[in-house]
């Protein structure tokens, strides 16, 4: 007998649901963020294997994005935080303030009105 002329035997079990070329991962996660992912899994239909590879392609994509507009995502979170937070000057340095608390330190404060007796 040629090998040709044997036919490649299949394995038993149902047939692979995404054919070829699939890798499989093991990865470990916290009780609480496997919660986590099981539950947004839940909400979008999605096996968790679905949903973590879902999560892997869209930061691939957002760190794309990032590095066309030449930025991090750390830089990004700086630009926000300054934008919703002031430097205050203490002895120590500056700390930062957030912006709508309008009793916070280093605002200027109303003049107090006293009631004079007459």
């Amino acid at each position: 007998m040629t090998k040709a002329a044997v036919k490649e035997v299949r394995k038993p079990g149902r047939p692979r649901k995404f054919g070829e070329g699939r890798i499989n991962a093991t990865i470990r996660f916290t009780p609480k963020r496997y919660a986590e992912i099981k539950e947004a899994a839940g909400k979008n239909r999605r096996s968790v294997s679905e949903q973590i590879e879902t999560m892997i392609e869209e930061l691939f994509h957002t760190n794309a994005v990032l590095a066309a507009m030449g930025t991090s995502v750390a830089e990004q979170e700086r630009q926000l935080f300054r934008r919703h937070h002031r430097p205050v000057h203490t002895p120590y340095g500056y700390a930062y303030w957030p912006k709508e608390d309008p009793g916070g330190p280093g605002r200027p404060t109303l003049p107090i009105k006293m009631r004079v007796k007459k």
